[in-house]
């Protein structure tokens, strides 16, 4: 969120109020209408949620960019991570269904594309302060290209439909089935609760910089964005490199070091005062923690690979961890400061590094078995 300042400033919220309503709540709300319709999309109909999901998003941003209330934005957010969560959850599904085998490497190509995503945004951002705008205008710049990516999957979901789909065949395992079955099995609970952590590391780092760099390090905010571009310039190349470098050493290998190096370029950030030698960091950050997701969630579709929509649903009971750390993260801010806040981030390559070298990988271990 590189317009953390310009929020804060417009709503005349505190830090913890900011991710309160920025972050805690909308996440909340989202989380029990995604899961939801995550369970229903294993049975049919991921293509047109793609499309659904896009056209909610694309309306839910224009709200954002109109509403003039904390609670209104709070409710286009909420309705925003909804939609954005039931689009990209119905094309994960896709892809996963259609290539189990290359789960991996989907996911980190699909880090790659929203990272590039990431990088852009804060641009936008920086573009609409500097001509005189606030996050209004962003916004709907991105809500415009948004229903443009609409009508694009539209199109080509009719397509799709033109031609047989394995998206219309029913799931390998019903409901009911794949639920009991997800119940028994704890390297997915771990390795849900692993990508779950990896929201400490993407909007939340982004926010504490930006405010670090215009409150502490007295950048103006035009420029602190150079807080998200820095760190999303990171992921892009991080997730670029991941994609050769799991096929060469594998998941395991890959989450254990970047981990190890996400942690230690966290603890230089921390004690640094110059707001160029924080982007350097900020770069290294986005670097090494680029596949930490990906791969988590790659890890978990693998444990049930005909019913990834039953994943995605699990995977919402974690959102305690996406509300509790923002408005944890808020009051340690104001509290003990912006640095302090920061540094509680290092949990999150540490749970990584954790679930990575507990969880024996499902390959590893047929291949001992034989």
């Amino acid at each position: 969120m590189s317009g953390a300042p310009s929020i804060e400033r417009e709503f005349a919220l505190s830090h913890a109020g900011y991710v309160a309503f920025v972050f805690a709540v909308p996440l909340l709300l989202a989380a029990i209408l995604e899961a939801a319709i995550a369970l229903l999309s294993d049975m049919r109909g991921r293509r047109r949620l793609v499309v659904a999901g896009q056209a909610g998003l694309a309306a839910s941003l224009f709200f954002v960019a109109w509403t003039e209330s904390a609670w209104g934005l709070t409710l286009g957010l909420a309705l925003a991570g909804t939609t954005s969560g039931v689009a990209c959850g119905a094309a994960q599904a896709l892809l996963v269904v259609d290539d189990p085998r290359g789960t991996d490497r989907a996911m980190v190509r699909w880090a790659l594309f929203a990272s590039i995503g990431d990088l852009l945004t804060p641009l936008v951002t920086a573009s609409a302060i500097a001509l005189g705008y606030s996050y209004r205008g962003a916004t709907l710049v991105v809500a415009v290209v948004v229903a443009l990516q609409c009508a694009g999957a539209a199109f080509l979901r009719d397509e799709a439909s033109a031609a047989a789909s394995r998206d219309s065949e029913p799931p390998a395992d019903p409901l009911g089935v794949a639920l009991s079955r997800a119940v028994r099995r704890p390297r997915l609970w771990a390795w849900l609760f692993a990508a779950a952590s990896c929201t400490l590391l993407d909007e939340l780092v982004v926010a504490l910089a930006t405010l670090r760099f215009e409150r502490e390090q007295a950048v103006r905010e035009a420029l602190a964005v150079a807080a998200a571009v820095t760190f999303a310039a990171g992921s892009v190349l991080g997730a670029a490199l991941a994609d050769g470098v799991v096929a060469r050493l594998g998941p395991r290998r890959v989450l254990v070091a970047s981990a190890v190096a996400c942690a230690l370029a966290l603890g230089v950030d921390v004690t640094l005062r110059s707001a160029l030698a924080s982007c350097v960091a900020l770069f290294v950050i986005g670097l090494t923690c680029a596949p930490h997701h990906a791969l988590a969630q790659a890890r978990a579709y693998d444990e049930m690979p005909a019913n990834p929509g039953t994943v995605q649903a699990l995977a919402q009971l974690f959102t305690a961890v996406d509300v509790v750390a923002p408005l944890a993260l808020g009051l340690i801010a104001d509290r003990f400061g912006l640095r302090a806040a920061i540094a509680c981030l290092v949990l999150q390559p540490l749970v990584i590094a954790v679930c990575a070298a507990w969880a024996v990988d499902r390959e590893a271990e047929r291949s001992g078995a034989r």
